[in-house]
């Protein structure tokens, strides 16, 4: 058993305190809130700081881990949101077409680089491995923020690190506006809630424990939602934008509401839906965001309703029923908010502009003794396969196969640098109670740049490569696996 406090011990040594502010001006809210893109400066700098912290997450001792803070540079336009109480990284809130400065500082006692999860920036950019800059360093990171609204996130990406230092508290929102979603009028200020899933095993001093399984990854026994254990979040009889990020190392969730509120989808990973979807329940893998319409309207004031977990069929050590967090209804306000039916009217790829439609890309996952294995191989830091090369903005099918190996587990796979289509799935009959068990709640529709392969299951996606030339990542986003080599870089030429 690997005790995660032993790691924090290490990182403390010869690290300087840092302290940093996050005052945000009544106005610069408003202003960032109300005003048009126009209105707001295009160039923002922040001072992003990597280090040991302590935060408050259970009752009794303080638990030790590590943290993201952040100051803007030179003024504050409210930019940088901090989650109150959280070891969480400030949400970083920008519009599209930013010109973003971040001066990142290296401060936990070990190599680590901050990857922008989900954003489509040049490949220095990106938070490859490769350029992990030791204790002490800085990394300075300028890129136009091109995508669409939608729930980003970043945190490190360190080879053979991630794990560990995105559980000790190593994660953050990045939030991104445009014109197109301020038409919609929906749910924004405190009605807007980004709210990071994630799971921790603390001893008995509250610090947290590190023990994964050797293949299926980590559970952690407590839930966390925004950094904190049995979290409550007081409401209101309004309609709610529920942004939700699965922050975990390795857990699925099978996300519904207690008393049979529908979980109606807006967006995921890349944004907006063309329309709301309606789930009976949404399923949530690592890495993975997704935008919910909760509506609390008819709720009667003083009850509580609890998202939960579900249960499913797994092999890998989870599946079990929990509770995440509760929405209390402490108030009732006056006031409707008519329902946006039409979200947004983005033009899908179509299949057959793909360049590669009679002869898809194939990665296999498989194993290898007790490794897992993705496109035939572990990663190199700079081993790229012949099938791991494309032109910017081509348009290619991509089929993941999770049939050939011996130890059948689920796995979340994510691509660095772009965004895609889901196509279909198929299943082999072996796997098809177990898949039966999540299938409603995979989300087919919008833009994706994460995506959870079931055992037996083939995956067809159709990817549209990104804007900037170099070597990115894709890998699976159980960080546990990725940590144990299964990521691999794909090439991209001008």
């Amino acid at each position: 058993m690997f005790q995660f406090s032993l790691y924090l011990h290490k990182c403390l040594i010869s690290v300087a305190t840092v302290v940093v502010s996050f005052g945000i001006s009544g106005f610069a809210q408003a202003q960032f809130w109300n005003g048009l893109p126009s209105d707001l400066p295009r160039d923002v700098s922040i001072d992003l700081v990597q280090a040991p912290s302590s935060n408050q997450i259970l009752s009794g001792n303080a638990t030790t881990g590590l943290s993201y803070t952040g100051t803007e540079l030179p003024v504050n336009t409210g930019a940088l949101v901090p989650i109150r109480n959280s070891y969480l990284g400030p949400t970083i809130r920008a519009w599209q077409g930013y010109n973003l400065s971040v001066h990142f500082v290296n401060q936990i006692g070990a190599p680590s680089i901050t990857h922008w999860h989900g954003l489509d920036v040049p490949a220095s950019m990106d938070g490859h491995p490769e350029a992990a800059i030791p204790s002490g360093s800085v990394f300075n990171y300028s890129f136009k923020v091109l995508n669409r609204a939608g729930t980003y996130w970043y945190h490190p990406h360190p080879d053979m690190a991630t794990a560990t230092q995105v559980y000790a508290g190593l994660a953050g929102f990045l939030i991104v506006h445009d014109r197109a979603e301020q038409k919609l009028n929906l749910p924004s200020g405190q009605f807007d809630v980004p709210l990071c899933i994630q799971d921790a095993t603390f001893d008995s001093g509250n610090q947290r424990i590190y023990n994964p399984s050797m293949m299926p990854g980590f559970f952690g026994s407590t839930i966390l939602v925004n950094g904190q254990a049995n979290y409550i979040h007081s409401s209101v009889t309004k309609v709610y934008r529920l942004r939700l990020l699965n922050g975990s190392v390795s857990r699925i969730y099978k996300l519904a509401f207690s008393d049979g509120t529908p979980m109606v989808a807006i967006g995921t990973d890349g944004g907006l839906l063309d329309k709301p979807k309606t789930y009976p329940y949404i399923i949530l893998s690592p890495g993975e965001r997704v935008e919910v319409w909760a509506d609390f309207r008819n709720k009667t004031v003083g009850s509580q309703i609890t998202l939960q977990s579900l249960a499913f069929s797994s092999n890998g050590g989870q599946g079990a029923a929990v509770n995440i967090m509760k929405f209390a209804i402490n108030r009732a306000v006056s006031g409707a908010r008519r329902f946006a039916e039409d979200l947004t009217n983005r033009e899908p790829y179509r299949l057959i502009d793909a360049i590669n439609i009679n002869n898809p890309k194939i990665y296999a996952i498989t194993t290898s003794g007790m490794d897992f294995l993705l496109n035939g191989g572990l990663f190199g830091m700079n081993t790229v396969a012949p099938n791991e090369i494309a032109k910017i903005n081509t348009l290619e099918v991509i089929s993941v196969t999770n049939t050939g190996t011996s130890m059948v587990m689920p796995h979340p796979i994510h691509f660095h640098g772009r965004q895609f289509q889901m196509l279909d799935r198929t299943v082999l009959p072996a796997n098809l109670a177990s898949w039966n068990t999540i299938k409603d709640g995979l989300m087919m529709t919008g833009w994706k740049d994460t995506f959870l392969i079931m055992p037996g299951e083939t995956v067809r996606i159709l990817v549209r490569h990104g804007n900037y030339p170099g070597k990115f990542m894709y890998h699976c986003h159980n960080l546990h696996h990725e940590d144990m080599g299964m990521m691999r870089n794909f090439r991209l030429d001008p």
